[in-house]
């Protein structure tokens, strides 16, 4: 049993990347950085936790969505 609930899911333009924005029971929002492996699967981008907390999965959308990598950019990490 998960300790969160999943509240919607962002794809880039290309489907390539995603993030997931996740609501835990004290009710703060993360996102969680995910990539494509084939088909419907998808996996946590490794060495990622969680980024957050937020207020609402709003605020947690809105930081997700200006991140470099999920806007395509590369970092050697």
């Amino acid at each position: 049993m998960n300790d969160y609930r999943v509240a919607f899911n962002l794809y880039n333009r290309d489907g390539s990347r995603g993030i997931e924005v996740r609501v835990r029971r004290d009710g703060l929002a993360y996102f969680v950085e995910r990539e494509w492996v084939e088909g419907t699967i998808w996996k946590d981008r490794e060495g990622r936790p969680e980024v957050g907390p937020y207020d609402s999965p709003e605020a947690a959308e809105a930081a997700a969505i200006v991140c470099p990598w999920f806007a395509g950019a590369e970092f050697s990490n």
